[in-house]
């Protein structure tokens, strides 16, 4: 699950994978800005077919907030 969200969020800000640190958060690349956290989010729920619970959405701005939650959300 891990590896999928790394791709996922890689394609969505169209940076190299290994650029997809647990420490990369939003703000530390151009191409993370607010709009590029609303594609992840959306994308990842599309794709994973789950959906983040709304109070945890400003929390989201980690790879590995990101990761974990998507963990917490399917018992992985």
């Amino acid at each position: 699950m891990e590896s999928q969200v790394k791709e996922i969020i890689a394609r969505v800000l169209n940076i190299p994978l290994d650029k997809v640190t647990d420490d990369l958060s939003s703000g530390d690349i151009p191409e993370w800005d607010s709009v590029g956290n609303l594609a992840i989010i959306s994308t990842i729920e599309q794709e994973l077919e789950l959906e983040f619970p709304l109070e945890d959405l400003f929390d989201l701005t980690s790879v590995l907030s990101i990761v974990e939650e998507v963990k917490k959300l399917t018992n992985d």
